[in-house]
Order: structure tokens, then C-alpha cells, then sequence
């Protein structure tokens, strides 16, 4: 009689993407089968341990996308800037009680930014997932996190980067990009809390399904 054991391992690899392994074995009854598999389970549990964290990198340079406004990635390897905390890609904010899409705007800003290669990326620190934090200029020498916030898309995390505060406070009087308006800091934006009309509009659409 033939024995079917499935097991569905979940690994949180990334802030973004997740990794599934199935694995499905069909065996004749035989005295080691179930050693067999409790080591080979064991070996794919240690995987991930080692794959949670980024390698260490002192700097990165070449052609990068923006995953989010301030993700930037060089082929399959990920850096986050650091001292610059952008709103989150499908984050909205209010200006004059209309809804924008500040986030998408942000992420463009970056985007346009990058054109400009190669891009070098020296590395400060590590964030919260383990991923290579870094201060980015393009070829042009533009600091992009400093342009984020001077623009407006972005606010300055003083205890990373003190010299991003006469930045933010010139994109304050200017009321550029997000100060113009009402918007929820994108750490607070990360952790589920949103502005109330777009708590409102959560609310329809769910209602409406």
C-alpha cells in the first residue's frame, strides 16, 4: 500500500516576495522512509536561516530600477536608501481634499532619476528585513534620497541621516510635494494606518463586493 506524504513549507524571504516549497513523496512501507524524510524536512528548514539576510555589501554601482521609490535594485540584489523614508509606491495623500497619488509620483521621480547611469550606492546599514541600506547618486552626482525629499516625496530619518534635515524643513516651507497636502508617515502607512477618507474608501469597495 502506497503512503502519501505532502508537506507545504512557507518561507518569508523578502519584504515582497515569498518563497512555497511542496514537496510530495510516494513510498513502499520500508523501516527508514520516515528517518529518510524528517532529515531531508530538517535540511530545508535550514535554508532559509541563511537566506534572510543580504549579503554585506560596501557599495553597489550599475544600471538599477526603482521597485519603490526608495527600493532600488541592481539585477537580483535589493538596497533600500537609506535616510530617506519615500511614500509607499500605492500610497495616496490629500491635497486641497482631492486624493493623489503621491506615491506613484514618487516612484517616478526615482525612476527618471536612475536614467542617468551608472548608479553607485555606498552602504550605511542594515533595515528591519535585513536588507543593505545605502546612500545613491546617479551620474550626475545627484543624491537621490536628498531629491525625494526636497521634492517633497519623501521625509528625512534624522537619526540615520542628520543632514537630511535642512531638506525636509526647505520642502516644508515650500510646501513641495506632500506638504502641500495631508499624508500618513510611510512607516506608519506600512504598519495598516491610512487617512480617513481613504479608510472610507476601503470601506465601499469592500462593501460593494
Amino acid at each position: 500500500m502506497l503512503h502519501q506524504v505532502k508537506k507545504i513549507l512557507f518561507f518569508n524571504l523578502t519584504k515582497e516576495k515569498s518563497l512555497f516549497l511542496s514537496i510530495v513523496t510516494k513510498t513502499t512501507p520500508h523501516p527508514y522512509a520516515s528517518v529518510f524524510l524528517l532529515i531531508l524536512m530538517g535540511g530545508l528548514c535550514l535554508y532559509p536561516a541563511s537566506g534572510r539576510t543580504d549579503p554585506n555589501y560596501e557599495s553597489l554601482t550599475g544600471t538599477a530600477r526603482a521597485v519603490d521609490a526608495d527600493t532600488l535594485e541592481f539585477g537580483f540584489r535589493r538596497i533600500d536608501l537609506w535616510g530617506a523614508d519615500a511614500m509607499n509606491r500605492f500610497q495616496k495623500c490629500l491635497v486641497n481634499g482631492q486624493s493623489t497619488a503621491c506615491g506613484a509620483e514618487a516612484w517616478q521621480v526615482t525612476t527618471n532619476l536612475l536614467v542617468a547611469t551608472p548608479i553607485t550606492c555606498e552602504v550605511r546599514g542594515k533595515n528591519r528585513y535585513h536588507r543593505n541600506m545605502a546612500v545613491c547618486r546617479n551620474a550626475n552626482g545627484v543624491d537621490i534620497g536628498q531629491s525625494l525629499i526636497v521634492r517633497g516625496m519623501a521625509v528625512a530619518r534624522l537619526d540615520q541621516m542628520p543632514d537630511y534635515e535642512t531638506y525636509e524643513t526647505q520642502a516644508r516651507q515650500a510646501r513641495a510635494g506632500i506638504w502641500a497636502g495631508q499624508f500618513i508617515d510611510p512607516l506608519k502607512w506600512r504598519r495598516g494606518e491610512r487617512l480617513p477618507e481613504h479608510e472610507i474608501e476601503i470601506r465601499r469597495w469592500q462593501f460593494d463586493d
